[in-house]
């Protein structure tokens, strides 16, 4: 089961234009070019599905410019968007124009590997169109790159400009004559003059001499001295004099460091009081800040002694912060070996980061050595996070993922993990045992490509099509059932069941599940339904070879019944004789029919239009005939018409009413109804007497199963198939069968019928 949808056909028609050659191939080409592209494909996880979009529009698109009228330039044609999205996605992304050029020529190798897996040669024209094609794409995708890099670049210059427009400081830049090469709005309101008649003139020509004397002795300087310079001046405005705080530093050439101009920035600090008072509040929101979360500022000197430790967020830090100002590290923590190791090499200048618990609290300690001119530590610097609460998380987690190892341990099913985005699957540990897979030489490879090898091949295509079904269902779920091959060369029937991740836009992205290997219960059902097979087919032979001899019984049995001359004795032994024949038959009837249903055929049927009173009447007497000592009734309102297998009906009516006698009260009527509805026919059977236990309810109609016989009642004989057979032909006729007892109303068999039966000619 691969991750990539459709497939490719390697043996195309020499017929097939070049375009269908392709587009045939287009799943198979962007597989190529994602392997020639190698590790540089996943630099971005989360645009692998975009890119992989990208390319697939590319190669749509080549395949439109393939098909459309050679007379038609592929930037006027429409497969330009894909090309120009191409370019403009790769900008975006970071890439250089190289790498997309280097695309193109891997996206073209891919396409030759293509199509030459298609054993078609391609004739001279149909190359040019191709390489016309790419060189197409190429230049559109190339052309919209350096569009958009230049746009870019436009945007970054006037984005630039217009934020050192909003500083709060005048910016400029002169060249070594003293001309401005550039200056930023503040400047133009300090100077009085717009930035049009500044560019290109001289201080001397925009100042006064005074001042612009003084600036250029500046500027000389710098130019001298290769080094910035800061200091303070006085420049007259049109609103008084105003203080500003300058910096000078120069601009060296990169060829030979010579300084070939100046760059300047005054701010205007007449405005002290405001600024101070920022810095003020500014301060005071940083303690507040500190005062709230729960972070310690700290730092000590050279020699360990404590010179800053703030951090009101953490209430073990702020009780002794004072006391502990001051004082030397090695003192406090002379009995931590650990703490005082790290810092010693933060005093050796290494800057690190560490986990350390004190004051009951785990902290993230981030040291961060301070170094003077010559490069030696004059102190350490740091912050100390509180992350107890993290660490208990932490905890947390490896205790949960502790249980779920324990639990996939624990169970019978192979838990599975398998990544959409790069085909793997991880595996719960017991998965390689279960599956006798080597392991010898270090964990197997469990991937797609092994799941998939390793199904049977007659379930192989049902399987991968039924998966590839569920990832792309809305509800996302897999249930299946296979057959899969050990590593031993055995095969395991499997259960399996998976559920589709996905994203919040419904990509999918994961598949966990878990398998279950069913062989022993596979192989016990499969015995025991040879065994029942084999049974059923036995009983089916016994009884079909008992017909004869039973026929010849009842023949003679009959015609010795008929005999005039025969005593009262022999009349007697004749009745009992044909009672058991015809009992025996009936017991015959009975194992066929269930072995006709058991073996799967069913019951055979011959549907007619039946008036079903007629039928029911019928059948009250013949069994009226065999009991004359008890009494039937029958009751019936509205049409009985129906189509039905009046036989099989009878013999339902027969086993019903025998049933009621057999297990009823001797002193109580058997009462038939007989109910005609819209569409329906209701048949209902009752007896008085003992209510059928409740736990043989849910087994009634289950073969092989028998009430106990009522009280002084010895008429229930048989072999418990009747209700069974009952169940199938009503079943066979779309019908419905009921049944209530208890002590009050006594035992009633209830059969609903459709008028229009569903049977189909004889069976």
């Amino acid at each position: 089961m691969a991750a990539w949808g459709g497939g490719m056909n390697p043996f195309a028609s020499t017929t097939d234009s070049l375009a269908d050659l392709v587009q045939g191939q287009r799943e198979g080409i962007v597989r190529r070019w994602v392997a020639r592209l190698g590790a540089s494909f996943g630099d971005n996880p989360s645009a692998l599905p975009e890119r992989l979009q990208r390319m697939f529009q590319l190669v749509d698109g080549l395949v439109l410019s393939l098909r459309q009228d050679s007379g038609t330039h592929w930037a006027e044609g429409p497969a330009r968007e894909p090309a120009r999205d191409h370019g403009r996605e790769r900008f975006h992304s970071g890439a250089g124009v190289e790498a997309l050029v280097e695309e193109y020529g891997l996206l073209r190798e891919a396409i030759l590997d293509a199509l030459e897996e298609s054993h078609r040669s391609l004739r001279p024209e149909e190359l040019r169109a191709l390489w016309r094609a790419l060189d197409g794409g190429l230049t559109a995708s190339v052309g919209h790159f350096v569009h958009e890099h230049e746009r870019v670049l436009r945007t970054r210059e006037g984005r630039l400009q217009t934020i050192l427009d909003h500083a709060p400081a005048a910016i400029y830049a002169k060249d070594a004559q003293g001309r401005y090469l550039f200056i930023n709005h503040p400047f133009e309101v300090i100077s009085g003059h717009p930035r049009r008649a500044v560019l290109g003139h001289s201080d001397l020509e925009l100042f006064p001499r005074q001042t612009a004397e003084h600036f250029l002795e500046h500027d000389r300087q710098v130019m001298k001295e290769r080094r910035p310079l800061v200091f303070d001046e006085e420049v007259p405005q049109s609103d008084g004099l105003h203080v500003y705080h300058t910096m000078k530093f120069p601009l060296p050439t990169v060829a030979d460091g010579e300084a070939w101009a100046v760059c300047g920035i005054s701010t205007d600090t007449t405005a002290t009081r405001v600024l101070l008072q920022e810095r003020d509040e500014a301060r005071e929101q940083l303690q507040r800040v500190l005062t709230q979360i729960p972070v310690v500022l700290w730092a000590f000197d050279a020699d360990g002694i404590i010179t800053l430790l703030e951090g009101e967020g953490v209430r073990a830090v702020a009780e002794q912060s004072e006391a502990m100002r001051g004082r030397s590290v090695f003192e406090l923590l002379r009995d931590r070996r650990d703490m005082l190791e790290v810092v010693l090499r933060a005093l050796a200048g290494e800057r690190l980061s560490t986990e350390l618990y004190m004051f009951d609290i785990w902290f993230e300690v981030r040291f961060l050595p301070v170094f003077d001119s010559a490069g030696r530590v004059v102190s350490v610097s740091g912050v100390s996070l509180d992350i107890t609460e993290r660490r208990r998380a932490e905890q947390e987690l490896r205790e949960s993922e502790t249980r779920y190892r324990l639990a996939t341990l624990a169970t019978r099913d192979l838990i599975w993990d398998w990544d959409l985005q790069t085909n793997e699957i991880h595996w719960s540990e017991l998965a390689a045992r279960i599956l006798r897979l080597d392991t010898s030489r270090g964990p197997p490879l469990m991937d797609m490509e092994w799941w998939t090898s390793s199904l049977h091949p007659e379930d192989r295509a049902r399987v991968t099509r039924e998966l590839l079904d569920a990832i792309d269902s809305p509800e996302g779920r897999w249930v299946s059932s296979y057959r899969l091959r050990r590593g031993d060369g055995t095969w395991a029937f499997v259960e399996d069941r998976g559920r589709v991740v996905k994203t919040l836009n419904g990509h999918p992205v994961r598949m966990v599940g878990a398998m279950q290997d069913v062989t022993d219960r596979h192989e016990a059902e499969t015995e025991a339904k040879r065994r029942a097979e084999f049974e059923q087919l036995l009983i089916g032979i016994v009884g079909h070879d008992l017909r004869n001899p039973i026929s010849a019984i009842t023949m003679a049995a009959a015609s010795l019944a008929r005999r005039e001359d025969a005593d009262p004795r022999e009349q007697k032994a004749v009745a009992r004789i044909l009672s058991s024949a015809e009992r025996a038959n009936r017991m015959l009837h009975d194992v066929l029919d269930f072995t006709q249903a058991r073996l799967g055929g069913g019951i055979p049927m011959s549907p007619r239009a039946v008036d079903l009173l007629e039928l029911v009447r019928q059948v009250m007497d013949e069994v009226q005939q065999a009991h004359p000592d008890r009494r039937l009734e029958v009751d019936h309102r509205g049409n009985a018409q129906l189509s039905c297998d009046p036989d099989r009906l009878a013999q339902v009516i027969t086993n019903l009413v025998n049933n009621a006698l057999a297990y009823g009260d001797a002193l109580c009527p058997v009462r038939v109804r007989l109910r005609g509805q819209a569409g329906v026919v209701t048949l209902a059977v009752n007896n008085q007497g003992r209510p059928i236990p409740q736990n043989l309810m849910p087994h009634l109609f289950e073969p092989l199963k028998r009430a106990e016989l009522s009280e002084g009642n010895r008429m229930a004989h048989g072999l418990g198939l009747g209700l069974f057979i009952v169940k199938h032909i009503v079943d066979a006729h779309a019908g419905r069968l009921r049944v209530r007892s208890n002590a009050q109303d006594g035992t009633t068999f209830l059969v609903h019928l459709p008028r229009q039966s569903p049977l189909q000619g004889d069976g």
